[in-house]
């Protein structure tokens, strides 16, 4: 059984320690779920299970979302951060490894871009640019508390700021994820992330999963979670610098 741990102070920062081979590096888990508190860590409780069976530990983390008093961006990126930070002091022995999932990838690679000791980030159908997501995203007005009638100007420089996008050049390598059949973050936005990177020399590769959507990274039996393990096996034969 995973053991609860906490990271801070609040309710929400905390996570499920899985203990694994002191040999393997850690994999972080962000959650997705539109950055809401109506979706938690549960959500990668299967992948957390089949990884650790795999002999990774795993840290699947919980943070502050939108819906718990005065939570807005910055506070969800901080959260990330700390619980990445709290791994590398008391958890990894062989370093760690960010994997996230949909609206979690906002949040974890642009954590990863801070991080450079990391082995690297796997973004799984990731929103990895929020101003190609565009502003009149309801989930993205409500993270950064924005009101109607927001300055344009300012709207788009607070996207950038928040995005992994905007976080280029940065050392960590990236391992970006999608399904081919994803209706809720389009292909094309991982695409966009990718051909920016590769303009800024950057260690990213992408993936595209065919016949498979956003949901199939939280099943374990799917094609997207065997694409997850390659791309957490690969990198976790680097070493940390």
């Amino acid at each position: 059984m995973p053991r609860r741990m906490f990271y801070g102070n609040e309710d929400s920062q905390h996570g499920h320690w899985y203990p694994g081979d002191a040999d393997k590096p850690v994999v972080t888990l962000v959650h997705g779920g539109y950055w809401r508190n109506l979706y938690t860590m549960s959500m990668e409780t299967a992948v957390a299970k089949d990884l650790n069976q795999r002999g990774y530990p795993v840290w699947n983390i919980e943070y502050r979302r939108v819906g718990e008093p005065g939570v807005r961006w910055p506070i969800l990126g901080e959260d990330v951060l700390a619980a990445i930070d709290y791994a590398d002091a008391k958890l990894a022995k062989a370093g760690q490894i960010v994997v996230s999932h949909s609206a979690g990838s906002t949040l974890g690679v642009w954590a990863a871009a801070q991080r450079e000791n990391l082995l690297g980030a796997v973004s799984r159908a990731g929103v990895l640019d929020l101003i190609e997501r565009g502003d009149g995203d309801q989930s993205m007005r409500l993270l950064f508390d924005l009101a109607p009638n927001a300055n344009l100007r300012l709207v788009k420089r607070t996207f950038a700021e928040a995005s992994p996008v905007g976080r280029m050049p940065f050392k960590t390598p990236v391992r970006v994820l999608h399904g081919r059949k994803d209706e809720t973050v389009p292909w094309q936005l991982a695409q966009w992330f990718c051909d920016n990177a590769q303009k800024n020399h950057m260690d990213v590769t992408m993936q595209i999963i065919e016949n498979e959507g956003h949901d199939d990274f939280l099943e374990p039996t799917s094609r997207s979670h065997a694409a997850t393990v390659a791309a957490i096996d690969e990198l976790s034969t680097r070493t940390s610098d």
